[in-house]
């Protein structure tokens, strides 16, 4: 089976960062289960990025974005030639869409 890499854009790294400071005020247990949560699903993109769906919005679906659930959070990445390229980790329920503008 070929491999991607992935790669964490500087935006996700943010994001993933303030949900795990979020979530570790709450319980420093829910964020380490996010976190290892985070790492393994990253590791099944390295081998099967098209397995999750096109993103809803069809601004970012032509843009090629794909989603992927983990607990209440939505990761947005792209696939361009062998890399996965995770752009955004944001709260499900939050309006995301000016956030992709540009």
């Amino acid at each position: 089976m070929d491999e991607y890499s992935v790669r964490i854009l500087s935006t996700a790294q943010i994001d993933f960062l303030d949900i795990v400071e979020h979530l570790n005020a709450l319980s420093p247990e829910a964020a380490v289960q996010y976190y290892e949560l985070f790492i393994d699903r990253l590791n099944v993109l390295a081998t099967a990025p098209d397995q999750n769906p096109l993103a809803r919005d069809a601004q970012l679906r032509l843009r090629g974005y794909r989603t992927m659930s983990i607990n209440d959070y939505t990761v947005f990445y792209v696939v361009r030639e062998r890399t996965v390229e995770i752009r955004r980790v944001l709260y499900t329920k939050r309006q995301y869409e000016r956030l992709f503008q540009g």
